[in-house]
């Protein structure tokens, strides 16, 4: 098997200001548009580390709430936070972004209300015994780390991990 990784310079020079062609060929484009596209990953927000849970959504909605379009995919023990009355005894840190004491549910709906979608890794549901009846009826699909990955790899969309 060859490899695909191209010959040469290990480490690529960056390119000048403003995106011109350099001796070495084309350099990275300057688009000044912003991406309008976000894909998160939640891996870390263990149900049992409250103060984890409800950041996730938090950005997730913040980005939505600036019309950019949000995926979250939930994989490890974070798949708990979609199985139904999980997310609604957790409450959240409180502080200067929870005042009100708002359980990471009420984070989850606020996302949900910006638009984001909500993905289940099918592996992590079932290696943490997660049925899908179990699940709450706003997820989107269950999809795993291929998807997340497809979006990693597309130059149209950005990605957080949580």
């Amino acid at each position: 098997m060859t490899s695909k990784r191209p010959q040469g310079r290990a480490t690529p020079s960056l390119p000048p200001a403003g995106g011109k062609e350099t001796s070495d060929g084309p350099a990275f484009p300057s688009d000044p548009r912003p991406a309008d596209k976000l894909a998160i990953l939640v891996w870390a927000a263990d149900p049992s580390r409250s103060e984890l849970c409800a950041t996730p959504f938090y950005f997730a909605a913040a980005a939505a709430a600036m019309d950019v379009e949000v995926e979250m995919y939930f994989t490890a023990r974070s798949v708990e936070l979609l199985r139904i009355g999980v997310a609604e005894g957790i409450r959240a840190a409180s502080g200067s972004g929870n005042p009100d004491g708002k359980t990471v549910a009420d984070f989850r709906r606020e996302a949900l209300a910006f638009g984001v979608k909500l993905f289940a890794c099918p592996t992590a549901l079932a290696s943490h015994g997660v049925p899908a009846a179990e699940l709450i009826p706003q997820l989107t699909a269950q999809a795993g780390a291929a998807a997340f990955i497809g979006r990693t790899l597309d130059p149209a969309w950005r990605t957080l991990s949580f």
